[in-house]
């Protein structure tokens, strides 16, 4: 009853129209971009328009204001002409044509997508997320980039994590997601329970579920590409602020006045400082059926003593903006993220045994731009990307150690030069140029006299050319491409045209298609040797000529979107196939004896649905992704089976309110279960030593399925203001996830008991209810 009346209550708000008319407002001199940002917040508007016209811009008033008001002003005092898309979006122009810097370029006419801070690019389609304007989502005490992504329709997280992204049948490794254009191959902290950045230096998030640009490349999947800001203060701004999980600061510092500019980040768990109860809720998820719940039972039971169990992650930014002059800028971003664990145990008989996993991920980016005139524009960009894995255990007894050692890492090295050339208003041409160098190193260090180390260097170099024309009118969008890359070492060349247009029948009524073919030389294998600890099985690993070959996907998407009266309905159907694909036989379930590679392809085929409606402050949305992915490995089975994270149905309500101060957040999310193999029974063979074993036997891949999820979260903030000069900003949130505490299954193994007599089944459960609070200051 609970549940249902706390939905009752939220829906009760659509009723109710205190969204105030009128600001009350004394405003001297102030930073005309500040202004903006709190004319938006109070009335729920969104503008948009190019930073330059309002560089060094100042706005005076005071009095109460509304929004015509307040376009009047700034179009007197500034300049600054205003057109109205809707109520609730406005373009700003530069009134001035004589001066290049006033005239709007490139500007993205959007609309809110779901709630503030989720738009929609009405020309590419894609959707823009703002972490530092978004509003209060279900379950979330702050935002969070990956988290967040999963209230779209077609992106999903069969696990419950915030990393584990599937985006419209395709899996996470095939996703491409960039910090300032740094490559990130390790994406989260705690076992990807939340996203490894800091939401309040992202300034821009650009999320492409088909129709990506063609100067994207190297994976097959969804984009997530996002952006620090360029922005360049002229006052210093600073954050804290505290959950249960973790503690961060940052400081926006202008260096020299409207020309150098700093921006610097920190995040820090506390999870070896205190053990709260989000940690031990995220904990009992994370670390089930794994080593350490069996060493935690052991302990309980007085058969173990626990020495050591320490973990912690750390994330750090900093990035560098240098205006040079009104034509050029150079920004540099760098980024280290880390998560260690480090857990040891012994036995009464003396015998110790020591796990550590150290996972790392850093780089930088170096991004120039130069405007040569209004109709061309130059820009470059030198990447690298650091990523390290390690995973080591020691065991030691009265008489010996043995010591075993695995780890994995990518080194991306990427350089590209682009050029925009603008024929006229409506029609522009980019010419991209871009080298990439991968190199990847796997080592599986076993005891001396056991078995042999497994040691594998790859390399790979890629010199990719693309193209992409873009034509605008006003009832056409239409953006045409091709990469071309060839692959050195591989002696093989790809051609990838890309596609994407929209027409607009009416105002309200638009018409949508795409078509792109993407190609991926890394992708990520399973593999479990020696890997008692049980958690981060993944290994990346780059393509070869022989066992593992270059993904390669096919997708074709249609659609319409239908925007009126604060009403939205966008509704896209997809198809895609993707060849290439490789698992290790432990990556499935089969009836192999020896591990290898297997290689197969994938069919995904579905329809996203969007329904949205927004009452003043009230905001209600559905999505729903209907869908279905089919494998096909002639070497495991023959003919299609269902694939590894198929769920047929996905369902989220989200609702969203604003009173006062006060934010409101509930929503329900709903799930068909995953597919799982069932083993048929107990089979055996004769090893090289002449021992009998015994293996699980399966009749067919991915034969059942677990019972439908479902959850509802919920969340409340509330914002102040601290001092007497008010200029000192806080808030404070609690949010809960599994409000009803329902017992979810995301996963199911099995295992031969230790008499190799009886089959033993483990369950993985979701998230039980989990509570976290949040306290931040902003000044």
């Amino acid at each position: 009853m609970k549940p249902l009346f706390a939905i009752l209550f939220l829906l009760c708000f659509s009723f109710f129209d205190i969204n105030a008319q009128e600001l009350k407002v004394s405003y001297d001199k102030k930073d005309l971009k500040v202004v903006i940002q709190e004319i938006e917040q109070h009335f729920e508007v969104r503008f948009s328009y190019n930073n330059s016209i309002l560089e060094n811009q100042k706005f005076s008033y005071s009095g109460t204001i509304d929004v015509d008001l307040f376009l009047l002003e700034i179009e007197i005092q500034n300049r600054i002409a205003s057109e109205y898309i809707d109520r609730k979006n406005i373009i700003l122009k530069g009134k001035d044509k004589t001066n290049p810097s006033y005239v709007l370029d490139e500007v993205q006419i959007v609309s809110e997508y779901l709630t503030s801070g989720f738009d929609q690019n009405k020309e590419d389609g894609s959707i823009i997320l703002n972490p530092t304007q978004m509003g209060v989502l279900p379950g979330l005490v702050e935002s969070d980039v990956l988290q967040s992504l999963q209230l779209l329709p077609g992106v999903s997280s069969p696990t419950e994590s915030a990393t584990n992204l599937h985006i419209r049948g395709g899996t996470p490794d095939q996703n491409l997601v960039l910090w300032d254009g740094i490559k990130m191959y390790h994406q989260g902290h705690l076992f990807g329970m939340i996203s490894a950045f800091n939401p309040y230096i992202t300034d821009r998030v650009n999320i492409y579920r088909s129709g990506a640009s063609a100067k994207y490349g190297n994976r097959i999947s969804g984009i997530i590409d996002m952006h620090s800001s360029d922005d360049i203060l002229e006052k210093t701004s600073v954050g804290v602020g505290s959950n249960l999980l973790n503690a961060d600061a940052y400081i926006k510092l202008p260096i020299i006045k409207n020309k150098l500019g700093l921006v610097v980040s920190s995040r820090r768990s506390l999870t070896d400082v205190f053990n709260s109860i989000t940690y031990q809720q995220l904990g009992n998820k994370v670390f089930q059926n794994t080593k350490i719940e069996d060493i935690n039972t052991q302990t309980r039971e007085e058969e173990l003593t626990v020495l050591k169990d320490q973990f912690y992650f750390v994330d750090f930014n900093a990035k560098t903006t240098w205006k040079i002059n009104d034509k050029n800028r150079i920004n540099f971003s760098s980024l280290f993220v880390r998560n260690e664990l480090d857990y040891a145990n012994s036995t009464f008989e003396g015998e110790t045994s020591n796990d550590k996993l150290d996972l790392k991920n850093s780089g930088f980016s170096l991004q120039t731009d130069h405007s040569v005139s209004q109709n061309l524009k130059l820009s470059s960009n030198i990447n690298y990307s650091d990523y390290q894995s390690d995973n080591s255990l020691i065991e030691t007894t009265t008489v010996d150690s043995e010591s075993y050692n695995r780890t994995n890492s990518v080194k991306d090295f990427g350089i590209s030069f682009q050029s925009e050339i603008r024929f006229t208003p409506s029609k522009k041409l980019l010419l991209g140029l871009e080298y990439n160098d991968y190199n990847v190193n796997s080592l599986i260090d076993f005891p001396e006299g056991s078995l042999e180390d497994e040691i594998e260097n790859n390399s790979l170099n890629a010199i990719n050319v693309f193209g992409e024309y873009r034509y605008t009118s006003k009832k056409w969008f239409v953006n045409s491409g091709l990469r071309i890359t060839r692959y050195g070492k591989l002696n093989k060349t790809f051609f990838e045209p890309r596609f994407y247009m929209n027409y607009n029948i009416n105002p309200h009524f638009k018409f949508k298609s795409s078509g792109e073919i993407k190609n991926q030389a890394i992708s990520q294998l399973i593999t479990f040797e020696f890997n008692e600890l049980g958690l981060h099985n993944n290994v990346w690993a780059l393509a070869d000529n022989d066992d593992i070959p270059i993904l390669s996907n096919y997708q074709l998407t249609t659609g319409f979107l239908f925007d009126k009266n604060n009403w939205k309905l966008d509704i896209e159907g997809y198809y895609r196939y993707t060849e290439g694909l490789t698992t290790s036989t432990r990556g499935f379930n089969s009836n192999a004896i020896t591990d290898s590679y297997f290689s197969g392809k994938s069919s995904a085929y579905g329809i996203d649905i969007l329904i949205k409606k927004r009452i003043k402050r009230f905001r209600t949305w559905l999505s729903y992704s209907l869908s279905k992915t089919l494998f096909n490995f002639g070497d495991l089975q023959n003919g299609n089976f269902a694939g590894n994270f198929d769920q047929r149905h996905v369902i989220s309500f989200s609702n969203t309110y604003k009173l006062k101060r006060f934010q409101f957040s509930l929503g329900w999310h709903f799930a068909t279960g995953k597919p799982f193999s069932t083993p048929s029974g107990i089979g055996t063979f004769t090893n090289e030593n002449n021992e009998t074993e015994s293996f699980l036997e399966y009749g067919s891949q991915n034969n059942t399925r677990l019972v439908s999820y479902h959850k509802l979260d919920g969340s409340i903030l509330y914002d102040f203001k601290l001092g007497k000069r008010k200029n000192t900003k806080a808030r404070i949130g609690i949010s809960f996830l599994n409000i009803y505490n329902h017992t979810n299954q995301i996963d199911r193994f099995f295992n031969i008991n230790s008499d190799n007599s009886e089959i033993s089944e483990e369950r993985i459960i979701g998230l039980r209810t989990t509570p976290n609070v949040v306290f931040r200051v902003t000044f």
